[in-house]
């Protein structure tokens, strides 16, 4: 089943679409044929009655170096599961959308303001030897070394992934937009390709990203780069 030159849906035009390949089914058989395509990754979900025709990346990542696994063992050693936290390293998340590969290992630890310098000392007494609170983007690049971990201030309300705390894709790509420290690992060049990357290839909860763009005040900034199709989704 395809739909030409139609890079976004909706749930009639899909119907009619469903129609053209099984003419027999009836009202109820084509919503279970739409949760059946969507589960299956034939097509993808991306707002209220709206879809994007074959399977988009799910955006996802493992901790990799020794540093960044300790940190979230100690994490987990000395906050409870009601801490709101995340942990990624910014060479394994961005390596996924830039040409040119980070090389250089660091952890990035956001947690909620109140909480951030407990949080430092809690790191050195346990050992870990490069531990930045919030630096600014000079400190940064003046101090930051292979293995560092940077801690963060959490933007309250943020849309991360609790249950892994990991960031997820809404937040990261309002982050590379408006993230001094993320701003510190590739050129203003690269931002435009890695956010139609982003928004092209994998799966998006727009409501989300629009909310948490609101809240940083970068929203008319992705709405220009996003990509003519999804701008619309995007906007109010």
């Amino acid at each position: 089943m395809t739909a030409k030159n139609k890079t976004i849906i909706n749930t009639h035009e899909l119907m009619d679409m469903i129609l053209k390949s099984f003419p027999g089914y009836k009202s109820s058989s084509l919503y279970n044929k739409i949760e059946e395509m969507e589960n299956s990754g034939e097509i993808t979900r991306i707002g209220k009655a709206q879809y994007i025709l074959n399977a988009r990346k799910v955006f996802n990542y493992d901790l990799e170096s020794k540093t960044a696994k300790k940190v979230l063992k100690t994490f987990k050693q000395n906050y409870s599961r009601d801490f709101e936290y995340l942990i990624y390293e910014a060479n394994v998340v961005l390596n996924q959308f830039i040409n040119h590969l980070i090389s250089r290992s660091v952890t990035i630890v956001e947690v909620p303001k109140f909480f951030a310098n407990h949080v430092f000392y809690t790191l050195k007494q346990n050992g870990f030897k490069n531990v930045m609170l919030d630096p600014s983007p000079e400190d940064f690049y003046r101090y930051v070394e292979d293995y560092s971990v940077v801690i963060i201030p959490l933007i309250s309300k943020s849309p991360i992934d609790k249950k892994n705390k990991k960031i997820t894709i809404e937040k990261l790509v309002v982050d590379i937009v408006c993230s001094p420290i993320l701003n510190c690992f590739y050129e203003g060049a690269e931002v435009p390709h890695m956010i139609e990357d982003m928004l092209l290839n994998y799966k998006v909860k727009y409501d989300t990203l629009r909310n948490y763009a609101k809240r940083r005040n970068a929203l008319q900034r992705i709405v220009e780069l996003a990509p003519i199709e999804i701008r619309g989704l995007i906007n109010d």
